[in-house]
């Protein structure tokens, strides 16, 4: 279903019959992805309400507006007035990477709304001027490229990155499931994203992780070197949050583990063990 938030057509999905008494869980998925991406992984879960999102640029979700529209702050209004618009006072958050860094924004800008938060794989952005100018360099250069070659060229050129290494072992039918997905977005939607939502130009949130008071769970694959140290990083800052480390998996545990991936967030967010 699809609804006007700000001028922006807004796709939602719930993966679960709705029920007004269950707490409801709002999955936001990460950059080339779609909510789709969480249809599968809860869907044995009879207890919470799943909600997903396709981002500003991102699936069904409109891409052919002002650029300023998908500047993180923007997004994350967004967000927040679509649950509202959808009845929800609170919920239940769960980001993936660029939808981690979405769902962060949206517990330390609108703290009242997030019950629970789960960041997938997520990151509070870059502290460091120069590495913020060297990282939106970076994504002015993939924005360029994208415009400049086929979605068909992009995702090739997306799906080598080593952040993706462990994704090869999958199976092909799985693969070519993602791949599909990728090549079904707007080359003006990506290219928007990286330029006005991306790491090198988003707001830091290592100085609010303090000031989070709800529970967090920070999930991370054993492969994915970089997310587990920026995990355990976190956790330094904010004592009180959780890490969760899954063996045999990369950067997107959900897609390589789906299994241990919904034990580990569903286990949390129903009050299970902690550490």
């Amino acid at each position: 279903m699809k609804i006007n938030i700000n001028g922006v057509n807004y796709y939602y999905e719930w993966f679960s019959s709705y029920q007004a008494d269950r707490p409801t869980l709002v999955c936001l998925h990460g950059f080339t992805g779609t909510s789709q991406t969480f249809a599968s992984v809860f869907q044995d879960d009879r207890e919470l309400n799943i909600l997903g999102i396709d981002l500003i640029g991102h699936g069904k979700t409109d891409y052919a507006v002002h650029p300023y529209r998908y500047q993180l702050d923007c997004l994350c209004q967004d967000i927040v007035l679509l649950t509202e618009n959808l009845g929800l006072k609170q919920f239940y958050l769960l980001g993936y990477s660029m939808g981690a860094r979405a769902a962060l924004g949206i517990t330390c800008l609108f703290p009242s709304k997030v019950q629970q938060l789960v960041l997938e794989s997520g990151s509070p952005g870059l502290n460091d001027v120069s590495e913020r100018l060297i990282r939106q360099r970076s994504d002015e250069h993939l924005a360029g490229y994208l415009l400049n070659h086929s979605i068909k060229e992009f995702v090739k050129k997306w799906e080598s990155l080593p952040l993706f290494s462990s994704q090869r072992s999958l199976p092909t039918s799985i693969q070519e499931m993602v791949r599909q997905e990728r090549l079904s977005q707007s080359r003006f939607g990506l290219a928007c994203s990286l330029w006005y939502m991306g790491t090198g130009v988003q707001p830091s949130f290592w100085d609010k992780l303090t000031n989070i008071k709800v529970p967090v769970q920070l999930i991370v694959g054993e492969l994915d070197f970089k997310f587990i140290q920026l995990a355990r990083e976190m956790k330094k800052r904010q004592p009180s949050f959780s890490v969760e480390i899954i063996a045999g998996a990369g950067h997107c545990v959900h897609l390589e583990k789906p299994e241990e991936f919904a034990k580990a967030s569903l286990n949390f967010l129903k009050g299970g063990s902690q550490g």
